[in-house]
């Protein structure tokens, strides 16, 4: 069987049709896809809040380049990547003065002996947790 001109315009027309709708349905999927991951985030996190800033600073998003999706899941604290990772043990000074000195301090200090901090991770093992998901969620949009 041979396609006529217009039978190659209407199958074309078709198509993009298509492809412009998966990509309209797409930007919605990973909006969605962000704000659960987000959510999730926000829910399990392992640490224990002191202002809950923390918490609700995380935040999902979907960026869009080329055609290209990026859904993000990130920590809005500048304090987020100690969250994340940890510390190793580090000494504090001071930056601007001789001395540290902290409400119930006995006395102001030049230097304090920081332990390091256990590692509370809940973006990287949130994404972890859900990648195959989402995966396979975009196969099934685009399937049909």
């Amino acid at each position: 069987m041979r396609l006529g001109e217009g039978d190659v315009m209407a199958f074309s027309d078709n198509v993009l049709d298509f492809i412009n709708r998966k990509n309209a349905l797409m930007h919605s999927f990973c909006d969605n896809w962000a704000r659960n991951l987000e959510n999730e985030a926000k829910m399990n996190a392992p640490w224990k809040d002191r202002s809950a800033h923390a918490r609700q600073s995380l935040h999902g998003d979907v960026k869009v380049e080329n055609k290209e999706y990026t859904i993000s899941l990130s920590h809005g604290v500048e304090y987020g990547g100690v969250l994340e990772d940890g510390s190793k043990p580090h000494i504090i000074r001071p930056k601007n003065k001789k001395a540290l000195y902290w409400k119930d301090a006995d006395h102001p200090v030049k230097l304090v002996h920081h332990p390091g901090t256990k590692k509370y991770a809940t973006v990287g093992p949130t994404m972890e947790k859900n990648k195959y998901k989402i995966r396979d969620d975009v196969i099934r949009l685009w399937e049909d």
